[in-house]
Formats: structure tokens, sequence, C-alpha cells
């Protein structure tokens, strides 16, 4: 059986070569992706209506209002607009397998994940010195000063360009000894002067924004489950690649 090549700068490369080039060169985990999302959509079709709403929604999340900001778009990103649209549909259809492969977990996932989505708003103040720290709390409890000016004055982490106020912030996020305390606390509460990764901290809870399964989380949820799933996907690939190399 003749081989075929692919005629590259003058340089030949067989199409047999090219599943190793890809993955030598890091292109295979792309690749694998694509593959996999024309696999799986393949058989998608949105309706005209949907189409319709998805090019609008993306006509306004890039400000494109005429046929000049339109040109302007493309030029920028050096496409076509039949190429735009073609790209367009794509992600339509990979929106749509997301939804109807993921939106029933959605709930299950969030209920189990919503501790660590709720978001917190926290004052801080880090210092090396324990004895620098306890002074700030004692002006603090005795309020001679506000936590905002002391952080801004003593505090030598980052916060203090801040005025020491952080957030708001999903409690995942935030360092684990002083999320166990936020967890712990209310509104308002000052904490008496802790050691977290060689500081000494004065931490004080402002406020507890419970997650919500809005719109906008139920979204982030579906993709966060598409984006784990593909990668499995991708990863399992790539471990059959390897093995047949080896062999």
């Amino acid at each position: 059986m003749s081989q075929s090549w692919i005629n590259i700068e003058g340089e030949l490369v067989s199409l047999e070569e090219t599943p190793l080039l890809l993955n030598e060169l890091n292109l295979m985990p792309i690749f694998l992706r694509r593959f996999l999302e024309k696999k799986f959509t393949n058989e998608i079709v949105p309706t005209r209506e949907e189409q319709t709403i998805y090019y609008q929604k993306f006509l306004k999340r890039e400000k494109i209002s005429d046929k000049t900001s339109l040109s302007n778009w493309l030029n920028f990103h050096g496409v076509s607009e039949s190429d735009m649209e073609i790209n367009l549909f794509k992600s339509l259809k990979i929106e749509k397998f997301k939804n109807d492969r993921f939106a029933d977990k959605v709930e299950t996932v969030f209920l189990k994940r919503k501790s660590d989505l709720d978001r917190v708003t926290y004052s801080l103040i880090r210092a090396k010195s324990r004895d620098k720290i306890s002074e700030l709390n004692m002006r603090l409890k005795e309020e001679e000063d506000t936590f905002s000016e002391l952080s801004s004055e003593y505090s030598e982490g980052i916060e203090n360009v801040l005025n020491g106020l952080i957030g708001p912030i999903e409690i995942s996020k935030v360092n684990p000894v002083i999320a166990e305390r936020l967890k712990a606390s209310k509104s308002g509460q000052l904490w008496p002067p802790f050691e977290c990764e060689g500081w000494w901290v004065l931490l004080r809870h402002e406020r507890f924004i419970p997650a919500t399964l809005n719109k906008e989380m139920r979204k982030r949820l579906i993709d966060e489950l598409y984006e784990a799933w593909i990668a499995s996907k991708i990863k399992k690939a790539l471990n059959s690649l390897k093995k047949s190399v080896k062999e």
C-alpha cells in the first residue's frame, strides 16, 4: 500500500508519523479536543431560532453594532465573516451538547459544592512580628483606629493597598487556616491574633454571601462538568497513544 505524505516547506512528513509529531510538539491534546468535539456534536443540529439568538448574543458581547465594527472585529481576529459564522455554529453545537449531557447533574453538584462556592468578604492585617499584631489588636479593641487605617499603614502583605479588605471571594479560594475561622464566625467578628504560614494575622469577618444556583452559576457548573469530562477523554486517548508507541 502506497504511503501518503504531507509536503511542509520541502520536508515530507508521512501521515503515519503525524500522530507522533503532534504529540512531540504538544499539539495532540488540542487535536484530540477538536476531534472529540466534532465526534460528539456531529448529529446536533441547532434550529434557525437558536442560531439567531446565539449570533445576536455574540454581537452584543463583542460590541458589534454595525458593518464597520464587524469589519474591525474580523480584521483584528484575522478571520473572514464566513469563518466566524462557521466557528459560531460549532460553538453553539458544543453548548447544546453540554446542556443536553450535564444540565440534569447541576443541582446535585451545586448542593454538594455549595459550601465551597459561598463567598466572603474579610479584612486582614499581616505582620512578621507577634508583638506588632498584638498591639494593633488592642488598638482595634479600644477603637483608637479603624481596621482599614491600620491595615493600610502597618500590614506587610499586599492587602495593605486594599486597606485590608479582601473579597468577595469564594471561600474555597481562601487560605484554609483563614477559611476555617471565617466559616465559624459571623459578620463583624474580630479574631484574636493567630499564626498562618509564617505570618501573625488579624482577621475580621465582614460579610457572608451564600451561593445561589442562578443562570450564571448553572452555566459555570455545566462548563466545569464538561471540561472535566472531555479532559478525561483526552487523557484516555493520550494513554492509548503512549501504549501503542511502546509496543
